[in-house]
């Protein structure tokens, strides 16, 4: 039977609370993890940390799922009941560190979980916090979706610190390739006829991803670096390499695209008879579908707490995630929460210090109140569930 209205509003007030106790634990956690950052299947420290939490307070964890030594599942049940899972991420960038704020996705989605679960024996249900590595390029949730890990979620969310607080948050389809022109060595000087240029080749491929950015769809967007082009000044380049992201609206729209940016590459190497290497070390990630009975019990429990989300154009600041792959398997919800001011952008120097501020900690704290008031919506009233499921399946 579901809980009456003025019972639930109990327990939210009940997480609330343990919430507000639970920070300096969470706040000591996000500070370490962003003092200590990790690249993708790296993070070690910052998984051990959230799993000794959770052990703490009570929940069976299993580290190493999806053969994976820094992704683990955390559970904890009663009774019978929907089960709705928490995502954390803790992974850093390269070269910048914690400047997309990950040191606070996995200890809001870790106290969430903790403080929901606490509440279980008034509903029943299990409370899962899963810990996906790798979010930044690696795709640790498609590993984990493959490992069977979400076959028996309910409903899974996670809130990503931002510039704003939004509850529906848009994210684009993306391939990451790792190309690699091969030419020959030869001196730029004295024999420069005997040589094949490897940076040429690169040259001309990225002038036609240029210009194939004139003819793009709306949302759309490539970019990459190179990471060699060459040795020294009086050596035609023999090898250079980086990366580039293909991004879309959709899945089919991408993988169009990338085909162009295959042939560019191809192309160039033909033009310039040096030999390319493409490779795709990470799997696509989809685009990104919030769940609309997800997104409104979340943005009634953002009011409850004194917070007004903002309303922006589809599409707006859109970059990518493997939470987009998750929601394709299970309803799922990926809102925004305002860290820092609006001229900040993401990936920089100044979002990387916003990550480790007390404004920062206060939306950690916030993330995990709303986030475990909804997972209380939905074990108190297993309709829902149903709910979201239907439109899951609508698409």
């Amino acid at each position: 039977m579901a809980l009456t209205q003025t019972a639930v509003a109990a327990v939210k007030d009940r997480i609330s609370e343990r919430v507000d106790r639970l920070r300096p634990d969470l706040e000591r956690i996000g500070r370490d993890i962003h003092a200590n950052p990790e690249i993708g299947y790296e993070e070690h420290r910052a998984a051990g940390w959230l799993t000794e939490l959770l052990r703490g307070h009570g929940f069976t964890v299993e580290v190493g799922v999806a053969d994976t030594p820094t992704a683990f599942v955390a559970t904890k049940s009663h009774g019978k009941g929907p089960t709705v899972a928490f995502l954390a991420e803790y992974d850093a960038l390269r070269g910048l560190g914690h400047g997309c704020g990950h040191n606070l996705i996995g200890t809001a989605s870790t106290g969430a979980g903790i403080a929901l679960a606490e509440q279980l024996e008034k509903f029943g249900g299990r409370v899962q916090v899963i810990g996906t590595p790798a979010e930044e390029g690696g795709g640790g949730k498609v590993r984990l979706i493959r490992a069977g890990i979400f076959q028996e979620v309910d409903a899974a969310m996670m809130v990503h610190p931002d510039t704003r607080t939004q509850v529906l948050h848009w994210a684009l389809a993306v391939t990451h390739m790792h190309w690699e022109f091969i030419g020959r060595a030869a001196h730029a000087a004295g024999d420069p006829e005997k040589g094949i240029n490897a940076l040429d080749a690169f040259v001309m491929a990225y002038n036609g991803v240029s210009m194939l950015r004139q003819q793009l769809k709306e949302g759309a967007r490539l970019h990459g670096f190179i990471k060699e082009g060459g040795t020294a000044p009086n050596i035609i380049p023999e090898r250079t390499s980086g990366e580039f992201l293909v991004r879309a609206r959709d899945k089919a729209y991408m993988e169009e695209l990338l085909d162009k940016v295959k042939n560019i590459f191809r192309a160039a190497a033909l033009a310039t008879g040096c030999s390319v290497n493409l490779t795709f070390p990470d799997e696509p990630y989809t685009d990104l579908r919030n769940n609309g009975v997800l997104a409104k019990l979340f943005e009634e429990n953002l009011r409850r707490l004194g917070i007004q989300p903002t309303k922006s154009p589809a599409w707006e600041n859109a970059g990518s995630t493997d939470m987009g792959n998750v929601s394709h398997v299970v309803p799922g919800l990926h809102p925004t929460i305002g860290i820092a001011p609006a001229d900040v952008p993401g990936h920089s120097q100044a979002f990387l210090e916003a990550s480790n501020t007390p404004r920062g900690y206060q939306a950690m704290t916030e993330a995990a109140k709303a986030m475990a008031m909804t997972g209380a919506d939905l074990l108190a009233e297993p309709a829902l569930v149903e709910e979201a499921k239907a439109e899951f399946r609508r698409g």
